[in-house]
């Protein structure tokens, strides 16, 4: 959901401090869950903030374009691709999925639509996190602190509610948020379809398009779903074999009508 994300991040970073105060004087209980979201706040507020929701925002991504259009209460995500079939055309909105090819709209079957609608949304989500860690349906709390070549993060879990979670409701993540700045550069989550497994994914390439943090990700391989309480430890270890590379192209973000783009 939308949020006025300067005055809550300023609010919420004041509450962390006192959280954190309170915690050395032992004068307070710490609430896990509020400290979680405000660190989750004070990411989105470095990745991006409101130009997630005041922007049309356009990326690469395997040979197709994706479009995200979000204001506080509606969403349009479409993707664009050529095959042997022809122009394919995909968009799923408030309303549902719908695809056109050649510019005529196709009767899906029920599994077809679901699918298909499940792939472009998890290529938007991937692409533009954090921000989608505000969903009603997303769970947080702060599981610890690590230490990653060097720098300090912050781990923070992140699970999902049966309605409103989506089909894979009962995948886990984690994230790990810089201390410094908020920026998020590990992600790891387990998944359970397909006999199930986890991943491991490395920020690199950060840059920013008209104030957005785009990021591509080394995607390491792990075992089954029950690990992530050593993933971690697995890939400081080189235990992690890389499964693939996520790398987003031709970027743009248009903002109050002003286009800004990298191409590269």
């Amino acid at each position: 959901m939308k949020k006025h994300y300067f005055i809550l991040i300023c609010l919420g970073l004041f509450a962390f401090s006192c959280s954190e105060n309170s915690d050395k004087d032992g004068s307070a209980e710490v609430d896990n869950r509020s400290r979680s979201q405000v660190i989750i706040d004070s990411a989105i507020a470095f990745h991006g903030g409101e130009k997630y929701y005041n922007s049309e925002i356009d990326f690469g991504f395997r040979n197709r374009m994706y479009k995200v259009q979000r204001s506080a209460n509606t969403f349009a995500y479409s993707s664009q691709f050529v095959d042997s079939l022809g122009n394919h055309f995909r968009e799923l909105t408030n309303d549902g999925f719908t695809e056109r090819i050649n510019n005529e709209q196709v009767d899906l079957s029920a599994k077809d639509s679901m699918a298909f609608a499940e792939s472009l949304n998890s290529v938007v989500y991937f692409a533009l996190l954090p921000s989608f860690l505000h969903d009603d349906a997303v769970n947080s709390s702060l599981e610890g602190e690590d230490e990653i070549d060097g720098k300090e993060y912050y781990r923070i879990k992140v699970t999902f509610d049966e309605e409103g979670g989506g089909d894979d409701f009962e995948d886990i993540y984690l994230y790990w948020f810089d201390k410094s700045d908020f920026s998020m550069d590990y992600l790891a989550y387990s998944f359970h379809v397909n006999d199930g497994g986890s991943r491991f994914r490395v920020a690199t390439n950060s840059r920013r398009v008209n104030g957005v943090l785009f990021q591509d990700y080394q995607n390491l391989k792990g075992p089954g779903p029950d690990s992530l309480d050593h993933i971690l430890n697995m890939y400081k270890s080189g235990q992690l074999p890389i499964l693939s590379h996520i790398e987003l192209n031709r970027l743009s973000v248009v903002e109050n009508r002003v286009l800004v783009t990298d191409l590269n």
